[in-house]
C-alpha cells in the first residue's frame, strides 16, 4: 500500500495546547489521484477547531487505517505530545478497529451525530405500518422502499445532539408519536440520560413502546448497544472530553479544505498549498478569536457577584465561565437569602457526579464549599484544557 501522514508546525503547537480530545475521519474528491484525505482534529477552549495532522492513503481496509495511526503515533513522539484522552470517529468498523489497536489507553468515542442519523435513517427504512397507523392515515413503507431524510429529519437529528438540560423521563412530557420520529426521540433519552440504570430504563421504555417493530428493536439492539460504552452518556461523561461528542469539527474541516480547491482534481502539491492556505486562516481566526473572548466577557463574569471567580475571567474563555456560572446557579440553592434564609446544605460530591471530569470544571458541590468559606476560585480549579 501507499500512504502519507504529516502535519505543519502551527498544527504541533496547538496540538501540544489541546491534546486531550481529538477527532478522526476522511473525506474524498479532494485530489486526482482519489485518495482519501484522512485529518485529525481537535477542538481549541473557545470551541473553534484546529488540524492536528493529515494523512493520504490509496485504501479504506484495516493495513490502511493502522498506517495512518501508526503515523500519527509516530508524530506524538516525536514532538513530545501527549496521547489522547479520548478520540472520536464515526462508525467505520476499520477505522474503530484501527484507533483501538493504536490507541489501548484511550478512551474511544463515537459520534453520536452519526448514531442518530443512522438511526433515523434506518427507522424510516424499516418501519412497518400496522393497525395502530390506520388514523394517522400514513401510507405503507412499501410505496417508499428506499426513503431519505428529508429536511424536517435533519433538523430532529439535529437538534437530537443538543444537549441543553440533562434528559430524563420527566421532560419528555410531550407525547412520544408513534412513527419512526418517536423512535429517535425516545432513542434520545437512550443516548443522553445521566446514569446506567436509568439508561437501561430508557431502553427498556423504547423496547415496549415500540414492540410491533421487531426489525427496527433488532438493528439498535445488534449494532449500536454492543458498543453502548462508546457514546451513551451514562458512560462517556466518567472521561475528560470537554461535552465533545461529535466529529463535525472535521467534517467543517473537511468542506473547509474544499474550498480552497478548484475543483477535486488538484495534484498533491496543490492540495498541499491548499491546506497552508486554510491553516494560515485558521491562525488568524483563532488570534481574533482570543481577543474577543477577553474583551467581551459577560457583566454576570466581571461585575458585582462574581468575586467568587476570582481570577478565572482574566485567565480561562468565555465558553468555561459560562459552564462555571451554571454550576454556581446550583450552589446558591444552599445559600442563605431572603427567599430562603435556612436553605439545605449540599452534600459533597460523589461518584456518580461527574461534572468536574468530563469538562474539567469545578462543580456545584467545591463552588458551595468556596462560598461558605469566601474563598475565590482559581486556575487550579479548572482544567488547564480551558486556560486562554
Amino acid at each position: 500500500m501507499a500512504g502519507l501522514v504529516w502535519t505543519f508546525p502551527y498544527c504541533i503547537r496547538m496540538w501540544r495546547r489541546f491534546p486531550e480530545a481529538v477527532s478522526f475521519d476522511n473525506t474524498y474528491n479532494t485530489n486526482r489521484f482519489k485518495l482519501p484525505l484522512f485529518q485529525v482534529t481537535g477542538q481549541t477552549c473557545l470551541g473553534t477547531v484546529f488540524n492536528a495532522a493529515f494523512g493520504l492513503i490509496d485504501n479504506e481496509r484495516l493495513k490502511g487505517f493502522q498506517f495512518l495511526t501508526n503515523g500519527v503515533r509516530t508524530l506524538l513522539d516525536r514532538y513530545s505530545i501527549r496521547t489522547p484522552d479520548v478520540v472520536i470517529t464515526d462508525f467505520d468498523d476499520q477505522m474503530k478497529k484501527a484507533l483501538g489497536l493504536g490507541f489501548q489507553d484511550t478512551q474511544l468515542q463515537l459520534c453520536i451525530h452519526h448514531i442518530n442519523s443512522n438511526v433515523t435513517l434506518q427507522s424510516k427504512r424499516k418501519w412497518v405500518y400496522t393497525t395502530r397507523d390506520s388514523s394517522t392515515g400514513e401510507e405503507s413503507s412499501l410505496d417508499e422502499p428506499d426513503p431519505a431524510l428529508n429536511q424536517r429529519d435533519r433538523q430532529a437529528v439535529q437538534a437530537s445532539g443538543r444537549q441543553e438540560e440533562p434528559i430524563t423521563h420527566d421532560n419528555l412530557s410531550r407525547l412520544i408519536t408513534y412513527d419512526y420520529q418517536g423512535v429517535l426521540m425516545l432513542w434520545r433519552l437512550v443516548v443522553f440520560i445521566e446514569t446506567e440504570e436509568d439508561h437501561n430504563k430508557a431502553w427498556e421504555c423504547l423496547y415496549t413502546q415500540f414492540s410491533d417493530q421487531r426489525v427496527i428493536l433488532a438493528y439498535l439492539y445488534c449494532t449500536y448497544m454492543p458498543v453502548r460504552a462508546q457514546w451513551a452518556r451514562c458512560f462517556i461523561r466518567k472521561y475528560c472530553n470537554f461535552g465533545i461528542r461529535v466529529t463535525s469539527g472535521t467534517e467543517a474541516s473537511n468542506n473547509n479544505i474544499k474550498s480552497y480547491l478548484l475543483n477535486g482534481m488538484s495534484h498533491l502539491y496543490r492540495l498541499v498549498e491548499a491546506i497552508q492556505g486554510m491553516l494560515q486562516d485558521q491562525e488568524r481566526k483563532f488570534c481574533q478569536a482570543c481577543a474577543q473572548d477577553e474583551v467581551l466577557k459577560a457583566r454576570e463574569h466581571v461585575g458585582r457577584g462574581s468575586e467568587y471567580l476570582g481570577e478565572l475571567p482574566r485567565m480561562v474563555s468565555q465558553k468555561a465561565l459560562s459552564l462555571i456560572t451554571r454550576e454556581h446557579h446550583k450552589a446558591l440553592k444552599g445559600i442563605p437569602a431572603a427567599a430562603n434564609p435556612w436553605p439545605d446544605a449540599i452534600a459533597s460530591c460523589n461518584d456518580d457526579y461527574t461534572i468536574p471530569i468530563e469538562p474539567g470544571i469545578p462543580c456545584h458541590h467545591t463552588i458551595y464549599r468556596k462560598l461558605i468559606t469566601a474563598t475565590p476560585l482559581t486556575k487550579w480549579d479548572i482544567h488547564p484544557w480551558w486556560h486562554l
